[in-house]
């Protein structure tokens, strides 16, 4: 009986540990300056807002890099293609952003830090004992938006993402929570290169 109400407890709380979306995460050093970077309640990012409109038209991708511990488990063809989406989403995310003749022109460096995979084949395991998926996972980012006349910081995100349960079927690929949590980082990106005050008279009108 009591192996039972083990089981059961352990099934409980990994259901539970799977919903959350938070990967704590500590900064890995990339980013050229963390000291003006506002941490998040749950503690899962990090970020600094754009305090001076930034030009769409003179925002250049310098960068996006591999800063993963070495595992085995993801090929180089799944790192390429994890670096080409997260530059791909960047570039479309400055691409939709109002334009701003005055503002200041900016390089884009960007690193994937951590990656989190899943197994289909333990979710399917889970799925059938009706537990649910028991595998999670996602990816961390830190991204940084520099002027390219003085070389200072001008906004900056750290982010580690889970991809939450409600994206079921992505816990049955091995990399597609962490294709989530990519495409997620490069939208609260951009949205971090609008001043508050541009983006409060966007939204009022």
């Amino acid at each position: 009986m009591k192996s039972v109400q083990t089981i059961i407890a352990i099934a409980t709380i990994a259901a539970l540990s799977v919903c959350s979306t938070v990967m704590t995460t500590a900064h890995s050093g990339y980013l050229s300056d963390y000291s003006a970077l506002a941490e998040a309640p749950d503690a899962a990012s990090a970020s600094r807002a754009a305090a001076r409109a930034i030009d769409p038209a003179q925002v250049s991708i310098s960068e996006v890099v591999w800063r993963v511990d070495a595992r085995s488990d993801i090929g180089n063809d799944e790192r390429d293609a994890l670096l080409a989406q997260l530059q791909r989403e960047l570039q479309q995310g400055v691409q939709a952003l109002p334009a701003s003749p005055q503002g200041r022109p900016a390089q884009i460096r960007a690193a994937i830090t951590r990656v989190e995979t899943v197994s289909p084949a333990l979710n399917t395991v889970g799925t059938l004992l009706l537990i649910g998926p028991l595998d999670r996972g996602g990816a961390a980012v830190e991204i940084e938006a520099v002027d390219r006349l003085t070389g200072r910081q001008l906004a900056a995100l750290r982010l580690g993402y889970f991809a939450p349960l409600s994206d079921i079927e992505a816990r049955f690929s091995k990399l597609a929570p962490a294709e989530i949590a990519l495409r997620k980082a490069a939208v609260d990106f951009a949205a971090l290169l609008q001043p508050a005050s541009v983006a409060a008279k966007l939204a009022s009108r």
